[in-house]
């Protein structure tokens, strides 16, 4: 009897050692076809960036073209932007300082 359940025992055991192996070579399995779509999708990316790293570095150009080409309007623009920018920040300033007083 006591032979019978150490058998049974043993059984159990290697059986779920086989269970374990299966795992583990499933998991593996699929580790590896995750990175390697991970990979794939790294190297999209990069060429994604590449490509507009390349659209941005030509607009760029042709903002520094234009400008060259037209200084008094380039100087135009860039003052107008500024000012427009620091009334945005005044009417922010005036706005939160209303606020913090009816507080």
């Amino acid at each position: 009897m006591a032979n019978d359940i150490q058998r049974s025992v043993e059984d159990q055991i290697s059986e779920l050692r086989a269970q374990v192996a299966d795992l583990t070579r499933s998991i593996s399995a699929r580790a590896g076809e995750a990175a390697g779509s991970a990979a794939d999708l790294a190297e999209d990316a990069r060429g994604r960036v590449r490509s507009a790293a390349r659209v941005v570095r030509a607009q760029g150009q042709s903002v520094v073209e234009a400008a060259k080409d037209n200084p008094g309007t380039a100087t135009t623009v860039v003052s107008t932007a500024g000012l427009i920018g620091f009334a945005i920040g005044v009417i922010v300033g005036v706005t939160c300082q209303s606020n913090a007083r009816w507080r």
